[in-house]
């Protein structure tokens, strides 16, 4: 029996063509929807950006081997009966690494070169040349996480001339951070940030980790910068610290509510710049995230092993 690849998310004709061509003793089936999808009976893999995927689609999959995710997250999957079933998860981490870089340089570079003053001096059609923009060198960025991500960040923040701490587990070193602490030691970074970036992705662990408590401990005036999950953070105590002045602005793409309720007081919060998730939104998105599933899609069908990007279903990431 050859696999059935059933696809629930927009390919183009093209792209559909080729793999059709590259692979043809596999049965692909494409959808733009979960929604429009009759039936899961016979289906052995499926794409999907994982959102959509229920503990009842995989009761009616029961031919269901592996899922692969068109995006780094996974948090939404039912991985108690992924566990139970045995079935493969893969994702697509690492290919939000250049876009999301890039996101977080234009992050810190709009606050030290004041760009918003000047967006504002430009509407109100004033020629204001009296201010004094800052400089990314010599500042210091800590960003929770090391993973690809991460370490992309710091690769270009060090360009900047920008001192790069890292946080994560066990304080391991990895390339890129001119330092690494532990979880367990990250007071120690978190006093040294003139920028704090999160990174992480959405655990048990990483619930609510940046409240009151984790705020103050950052240096003050510091800017915040969320590009990794929303339920990170506790939002009231975030404005509180910003109507503190304890952290000077948030640059925030993530929410604990997506969209973001109109009646979120972060909207009009004059230290707060809003961008609706999109830090990973590039034009080669899906050209990079298909090419991790034509890679282990070829290990699959051959029987093989160490699949690329490999998801500890008990971790969840």
């Amino acid at each position: 029996m050859s696999e059935q690849v059933l696809f629930v998310v927009n390919q183009t004709e093209e792209r559909q063509r080729e793999l059709k061509k590259t692979y043809e003793q596999v049965h692909f089936k494409f959808f733009s929807s979960i929604k429009e999808v009759t039936s899961f009976t016979d289906a052995t893999v499926l794409v999907t950006f994982g959102e959509d995927v229920t503990p009842e689609i995989l009761n009616q999959a029961k031919e269901l081997k592996w899922i692969h995710v068109l995006s780094a997250g996974v948090e939404h999957l039912p991985f108690e009966q992924i566990l139970n079933r045995n079935i493969l998860v893969t994702n697509s981490r690492g290919i939000h690494a250049t876009p999301m870089s890039e996101h977080a340089m234009w992050m810190m570079l709009d606050y030290v070169k004041r760009a918003r003053d000047y967006r504002q001096a430009q509407a109100e059609k004033a020629w204001i040349r009296n201010q004094k923009p800052l400089e990314l060198t010599d500042l210091t960025v800590v960003l929770l996480g090391t993973g690809a991500i991460a370490s992309k960040i710091a690769e270009r923040a060090a360009i900047f001339g920008m001192k790069t701490i890292g946080v994560n587990t066990d304080g391991r070193a990895v390339r890129h951070f001119h330092e690494v602490v532990s979880m367990r030691e990250w007071e120690t970074a978190l006093k040294q940030a003139d920028f704090l970036i999160n990174v992480l992705p959405a655990t048990e662990n990483t619930k609510k980790i940046l409240n009151e408590d984790a705020f103050s401990l950052v240096k003050q005036g510091a800017v915040f910068i969320n590009l990794g999950r929303g339920n990170a953070v506790v939002e009231a105590d975030l404005i509180r610290m910003l109507d503190k002045k304890m952290i000077d602005h948030a640059y925030l793409d993530v929410f604990n509510e997506e969209p973001l309720s109109d009646e979120s007081p972060l909207w009009e919060h004059h230290s707060v710049t809003i961008t609706p998730h999109i830090s990973a939104s590039t034009s080669f998105y899906m050209e990079r995230a298909l090419k991790i599933f034509v890679e282990n899609l070829s290990l699959f069908i051959e029987g093989k092993e160490n699949f690329v990007n490999e998801v500890h279903s008990k971790k969840g990431y």
